[in-house]
């Protein structure tokens, strides 16, 4: 497992009132309720929750949970040595905290290019998600193409890289 001291999540991850940042575990997508957020798919339920379970298992994985109840997750799944690929995943409660979760997400990055010792994290983003390309751009990512058909529903992605 990639665990991150608890201490740099306390220390970088950004203050929110009622928000604290843990590393993940297996019961916080269980609790988790913004995967129908993400719209009709080939992949069930319990198909996501798996694939999340699988992805915490290759890179560091944190969760922020407002009340004790996880709003969104936070992953990088570590490709190669030095590479990662991140992704996250967002309840509609974390969409009221805007700006802490862009500062969330630009303090797991740097964590985890700084502890995995990355020099590239890459993300895709399905091409047709304008408000998932302009955060991927706020937060410095770059399209290196676009991959067709490529996610489990058969969505055109772009492959995208942190400056």
């Amino acid at each position: 497992m990639f665990l991150i001291e608890q201490e740099h999540l306390d220390k970088y991850m950004p203050k929110v009132k009622g928000v604290v940042y843990r590393n993940y575990h297996p019961d916080h997508i269980e609790k988790f309720k913004g995967l129908q957020a993400y719209g009709v798919s080939r992949l069930s339920e319990q198909d996501r929750k798996q694939h999340t379970n699988y992805q915490s298992q290759i890179g560091p994985t944190i969760t922020a949970l407002l009340n004790n109840n996880p709003i969104a997750i936070f992953g990088c799944g570590l490709l190669w040595h030095g590479v990662g690929e991140a992704w996250a995943l967002f309840d509609e409660k974390a969409r009221r905290y805007p700006i802490a979760m862009t500062k969330g997400a630009f303090a797991f990055f740097d964590i985890a290019e700084i502890l995995f010792s990355l020099h590239r994290i890459q993300i895709t983003v399905i091409s047709e998600d304008q408000r998932a390309l302009a955060w991927a751009h706020y937060l410095g990512f770059v399209s290196e193409g676009l991959m067709k058909e490529y996610s489990a529903d058969k969505e055109d992605t772009f492959i995208m890289r942190r400056k």
